[in-house]
């Protein structure tokens, strides 16, 4: 009966022991699996966070960006060259900080490369018509275009780094800004010829007025009065002569002389001539009644989007401070 007793004791303790021991193999276990969750949950945190600070690094670019087109004051500015082409644009100088930033990135450099190419194209569409080229003369032509667009900005960054600022120093910009253009229109000169580039000169003088027709032919080509060749050509001249007289600081006319778009404006395409009242007046001698009215309606939105431009300068200005009360006595 004791025998029997010390055998079951011996059974049951045996039992234990290898409970024991496959408890404890699966504690082993347990370690290793969560030593290697960790790693892998280590991993992954570490990728998170690296996306994370990347975003915010981008994120504090471009707050810098926007605060820097916000306050800055060192960049170039001219009247009427703004969105609309008939107020003063809405700038600080910040943007060329941002793109001084962004010049040597590449994707960036594609992107406008891109941007300029379509630019060009609809900028200068009828000029390429009238000017009857081969596909080879075009594609240079549109070349010697997208040239002398990045010599523009080549040079406004150059006059940024050396310090000179075109509201500060206008002469100093206009002198370095007339040589950069002088080289680029001595290659287009000799790529069209005489004639050919004396056609070019008269075109880029008229874009302004250009693109407020352009503006009129769309808004007019759905109705049944559409803008005619001739009317088109009419409208040009007339809003060339009752353009206001340009304020500035002497840098408005730097690459046409005394007419003709400005450096900002020819940098976003040539800028939007001014419908004036003088221009709805004297319209009537050369549109019918409903163009003249679809004509009134860009005044209208020109006259908006000045106003806009004012409310948004207003509420750029830093508050004004109030100097503090004289203690009487």
């Amino acid at each position: 009966m004791i025998s029997n007793k010390n055998y079951l004791i011996a059974f049951l303790s045996l039992v234990v022991v290898g409970l024991a021991f496959v408890t404890w193999s699966e504690y082993n276990q347990m370690i290793k699996l969560r030593a290697q969750l960790a790693d892998v949950d280590s991993a992954a945190l570490k990728r998170e966070l690296a996306a994370d600070k990347k975003t915010i690094k981008s994120l504090e670019d471009r707050l810098a960006a926007m605060r820097g087109r916000r306050n800055g004051g060192d960049g170039p500015q001219e009247a009427g060259d703004g969105p609309g082409g008939d107020g003063g644009p809405d700038r600080r100088g910040g943007r060329f900080g941002a793109f001084a930033a962004l010049s040597g990135n590449p994707e960036f450099q594609k992107l406008l490369a891109i941007q300029m190419k379509g630019r060009i194209s609809a900028t200068y569409g009828a000029l390429f018509k009238s000017l009857n080229l081969s596909p080879e003369q075009l594609t240079q032509f549109q070349s010697l275009l997208a040239d002398r667009q990045q010599a523009m900005m080549d040079t406004m960054q150059a006059a940024r780094e050396q310090g000179i600022n075109p509201r500060e120093d206008p002469d100093g910009f206009k002198t370095l800004m007339s040589q950069t253009l002088a080289q680029s229109d001595q290659s287009i000169q000799q790529a069209l010829g005489d004639a050919g580039f004396q056609q070019y000169q008269q075109y880029q003088q008229t874009l302004p007025e250009r693109n407020t027709v352009n503006t009129l032919q769309q808004s007019l080509s759905y109705t049944q009065t559409p803008l005619t060749d001739d009317e088109t050509n009419a409208m040009i001249n007339l809003l060339a002569q009752t353009q206001p007289a340009r304020a500035g600081n002497g840098t408005a006319g730097t690459t046409t002389g005394t007419q003709g778009p400005g450096i900002m404006a020819l940098m976003n395409g040539g800028g939007n001539a001014k419908v004036t009242a003088d221009t709805i007046a004297q319209a009537s001698t050369v549109l019918s009644a409903p163009q003249v009215s679809a004509l009134e309606q860009i005044q209208e939105q020109q006259q908006a989007q000045q106003q806009i431009q004012q409310m948004m300068r207003q509420a750029n200005q830093p508050p004004a401070t109030t100097a503090p009360a004289t203690p009487k006595g």
